[in-house]
């Protein structure tokens, strides 16, 4: 139940925004009057830095959906490239989630905490196996005490014909080594000096402790905006389900992405608002009280305020907005503008944040869900379309590029969670499958949505996202003045 002070927060901040509070409304029902604007040239926009949470800020506002047809491996590193962020789907088997974490940590990654490794005894195929499995091109080789004697790359080996050959016969001997704890820009000397692609960085006792990599430094210099931890790897998210009982199985998934380096964790269910996740936050509070957690999905005010006071510090917001979701058929959700606004004006009260999850077809619905609240957005429609998605792409009869954009309650996505004895059984589809074209790359997408919201942003005279959240309002419009500034053709 809300307060009345909270429903006065809520009432006022609508007022403020232009909004009604009898009824509710989505992203097209409304448009942004500009304002007067000292800014000469869209080129002058370009801080959209945003907080997630007291210890998280990210260069873009944009996170990917925790969709198995959405985020994988590929566009994980591409998106947290560009400065945004990547949810694994929880309906991985956790297996696959905790593979897929690791690989993204290493990807672009300066500096490597556990390098892969081999002895010298190894066979060149179990060596070819374990690079194929994690997507890495050379592993260092260590002597029983764990001290590196040398390094296999994929020059020692390429023109060996014979598998069964040893590791220690194939090997670069030639070894340059650095203490751990040597700054990036004296590795980056030693690298260059010696014309070498990794460095091996050992303890006081000659242990190997770490990896310095070229590609990692060049990487961290490329793209600046990445989201990365403090010793340059990718940031790390993982991500739960909750089912009708949360079990010490999911406490031990919980426990297995912790293990690999996640920084926070995502609880997603159609229903946040239920007894179900309130047992999943609860317990994974107890056990882990320091992960933050986002905790998904809702759609009114009550149910931010519920999640907020059982230990969520951030709230996926959307409940039938999706382009692929069909939860709206049984006649529950919010329109997406409204529910995302209600649900930040709770936040602030908590001093949390939001996401709106769900709905964002353009840059103008991106700026819109920012002006009411939201700290990012998660989108799926949009990055499935990009090449590096996970879906598989194929050519559709008028020859154009194509994928399968699956919405995770649709009948194929529980079928193919059903075979793998993840559910126990298939309830009625509140997701489709729809053929999406592919559009780009995520870099062209996300450049695209940027300078959409650097547009908004001049013509309402902001230069950053708090600027906007501020002096953002709305007029309401018809669906008539809706279709007169849309694409006709």
């Amino acid at each position: 139940m809300l307060t009345n002070e909270e429903k006065s927060a809520i009432h006022e901040f609508f007022a403020s925004k232009g909004l009604p509070t009898g009824r509710a409304l989505t992203f097209s029902d409304v448009s942004l009057p500009e304002n007067y604007s000292d800014i000469r040239s869209r080129s002058e926009v370009f801080n959209f830095e945003t907080r997630l949470s007291q210890n998280l800020n990210l260069s873009i506002p944009i996170v990917s959906a925790n969709m198995e047809s959405v985020t994988g491996l590929e566009l994980a590193v591409a998106l947290e490239r560009e400065g945004g962020l990547a949810f694994p789907p929880q309906s991985l088997p956790i297996e696959e989630r905790v593979e897929l974490i690791t690989r993204i940590s290493r990807a672009d990654s300066a500096l490597i905490d556990e390098p892969l490794t081999t002895k010298p005894n190894t066979a060149l195929e179990d060596a070819k196996k374990q690079m194929s499995q994690f997507g890495v091109r050379s592993l260092i080789v260590i002597d029983k005490n764990k001290k590196p004697v040398g390094i296999l790359s994929k020059r020692d080996w390429l023109y060996e014909e014979k598998d069964g050959k040893s590791v220690g016969d194939l090997m670069s001997k030639k070894l340059i080594v650095a203490a751990l704890g040597i700054d990036f820009k004296k590795a980056g000397e030693l690298l260059r000096k010696n014309k070498i692609e990794k460095l091996p960085l050992v303890d006081k006792s000659g242990k190997l402790a770490g990896l310095i990599t070229a590609n990692g430094l060049f990487y961290k210099s490329r793209y600046p905006r990445a989201t990365r931890d403090d010793k340059g790897r990718f940031l790390r998210a993982g991500s739960i389900g909750v089912g009708q009982t949360f079990t010490a199985k999911h406490l031990r998934e919980v426990e297995a992405q912790i293990k690999n380096g996640v920084s926070i964790l995502l609880i997603d269910t159609a229903r946040a608002y239920s007894v179900n996740t309130e047992e999943a936050i609860k317990k994974i509070k107890k056990e882990f009280p320091k992960l933050p957690l986002v905790v998904g999905n809702v759609s009114t005010a009550e149910g931010a305020k519920f999640l907020f006071e059982i230990g969520a510090d951030i709230v996926k917001v959307g409940q039938g907005p999706g382009f692929v979701c069909r939860t709206r058929e049984v006649g529950v959700g919010v329109p997406q503008l409204t529910a995302v606004a209600e649900c930040a004006v709770i936040a602030g009260r908590y001093k949390k944040t939001v996401i709106a999850d769900g709905g964002i077809k353009n840059p103008g619905d991106l700026a819109k869900a920012l002006i009411v609240g939201a700290r990012a957005v998660m989108l799926g429609n949009l990055l499935v379309r990009a090449r590096e998605s996970a879906s598989p792409m194929f050519v559709d009869e008028d020859n154009r590029p194509v994928k399968n954009y699956t919405g995770s309650a649709s009948f194929a996505a529980q079928l193919a969670r059903y075979r793998r004895g993840d559910l126990k059984s298939i309830r009625r589809p509140e997701g489709v499958t729809q053929v999406v074209p592919v559009t780009g790359t995520i870099h062209e997408i996300v450049d695209d949505l940027l300078r959409g919201l650097a547009s908004t942003m001049a013509y309402l005279g902001v230069k950053n996202l708090g600027e906007l959240r501020d002096k953002g309002r709305f007029i309401e419009q018809t669906a008539a003045g809706h279709f007169e500034g849309v694409k006709k053709a």
